[in-house]
């Protein structure tokens, strides 16, 4: 079965089959520097996840992309501070993003 968690006209925000979870994208809900985007994706990552009783710890990988690689060592500080001792598997990259305002946007991925 496949459950979709606030399901829009395009994406759902996130899916869970066979406890498997998997977000949409997340980009800021505000423009800013990296660090507060950063802080602001994360955030909702934290609220998306407790909507389906999950929290950071379910966490088992993440994508991130930022438009600007340049803000790496930005970004990483406000993720570090953010993940903790048990960190998922990770991956990051450059990217075009969807538009010039977003400088980063995360996808997750876990089990419940």
């Amino acid at each position: 079965m496949i459950e979709r968690i606030n399901p829009g006209a395009r994406a759902s925000q996130l899916v869970i089959v066979d406890g498997r979870i998997e977000t949409s994208g997340i980009v800021a809900l505000a423009p800013g520097d990296i660090a507060a985007q950063t802080r602001c994706v994360l955030a909702q990552l934290d609220d998306w996840l407790a909507q389906v009783g999950a929290t950071k710890s379910n966490l088992t990988r993440m994508q991130i992309w930022l438009a600007d690689m340049g803000e790496f060592k930005a970004m990483n500080e406000v993720y570090d501070a953010w993940v903790g001792d048990r960190p998922p598997v990770r991956a990051c990259v450059g990217a075009a993003l969807a538009a010039p305002e977003y400088r980063i946007e995360i996808q997750a991925f876990g089990q419940r």
